[in-house]
């Protein structure tokens, strides 16, 4: 396919209400739509626009589709991604806590974390070493300071570490450990293997990383795909999945969280946003037929 040059113009906020009505979008209350363009933007509420569209190569809108519709839609990613954020929290801490204590524990040792013993080779440490020299470097938190006034050990131990890193770090760093009892433990935590824990954090910390920039979650493909587990100690999925839209890391999310918290929400508050924003598409966020029968969400 031969490519060509960009050509659109920038456009007036007038002018923009006019395109989307020119193609068809309802739009009741102009001052309002001229407003959310203001302020949120056309190439940003575009994302969400796209699902109202009957013809995506002319951007030709459905019938009866409205802006007002879009603008449920919008409402409805953005607090879905606090709803999701707020799960991660809750599983991240947990993460921390239960590799600290694992392997604290089973090594004997509060300065395994700089012991290349504790990794599968020399290139996981050595990685690992060089993230947590940069993270103790530019740290600001008080108690890293403290230990640094106050003892001659050139680290701190694994806990107070910890304390410092970010979700992605965490994953990286499990993924590298040392193939040992500790490391199945953190995961028996969990209710799945080790090898599948590895593969759900590194998905979660790609979710997380999409709340936290605010970009749009609800429909998006996932590029970082977690492993679909063939065991669990407790309910899973029964019905085939996909696991390259929301609705696989809606499943991990909902599953780690009831090892964390078992008498928490989610999926109540999850089906309150829906009742709550009629425009969500289940199916484009890869929800299958029947999927509040399954036994994860009971």
């Amino acid at each position: 396919m031969d490519k060509r040059k960009f050509s659109k113009p920038a456009l007036s906020i007038a002018r923009q209400i006019q395109l989307l009505k020119g193609r068809g979008l309802v739009i009741a209350d102009e001052e309002r739509a001229a407003r959310y363009l203001n302020t949120v933007g056309y190439y940003r509420l575009s994302g969400y626009m796209f699902s109202f569209l009957q013809d995506t190569q002319n951007h030709i809108y459905k019938e009866g589709a409205s802006f007002d519709q879009v603008l449920d839609l919008y409402f409805f990613d953005r607090e879905l991604r606090l709803l999701v954020f707020s799960a991660i929290e809750k599983i991240e801490i947990a993460f921390r806590a239960q590799i600290v204590q694992r392997f604290s524990e089973s090594l004997e040792n509060p300065f395994w974390l700089n012991d290349a013993s504790s990794f599968k080779g020399r290139g996981e440490f050595l990685d690992t070493a060089a993230s947590l020299v940069a993270t103790l470097n530019r740290s600001g938190d008080v108690f890293i300071k403290h230990f640094n006034e106050t003892y001659s050990d050139p680290f701190p131990p694994a806990w107070m570490i910890f304390e410092a890193l970010q979700l992605g770090q965490l994953s990286r760093i499990f993924c590298g450990l040392e193939n040992c009892r500790a490391k199945q433990d953190v995961a028996n935590f969990f209710g799945i293997t080790h090898q599948v824990l590895e593969t759900w954090m590194h998905t979660l910390v790609y979710v997380r990383n999409i709340c936290a920039h605010h970009a749009r979650l609800w429909n998006k493909v996932l590029r970082i795909k977690p492993m679909l587990p063939k065991k669990t100690a407790r309910e899973w999925i029964g019905q085939k999945m996909t696991n390259d839209k929301f609705f696989a890391a809606f499943c991990i999310a909902k599953y780690l969280l009831d090892a964390v918290a078992p008498k928490n929400h989610f999926v109540q508050k999850f089906n309150a946003l829906l009742e709550k924003h009629p425009s969500a598409n289940l199916a484009n966020m890869g929800f299958p037929t029947g999927w509040k029968d399954e036994p994860l969400f009971h």
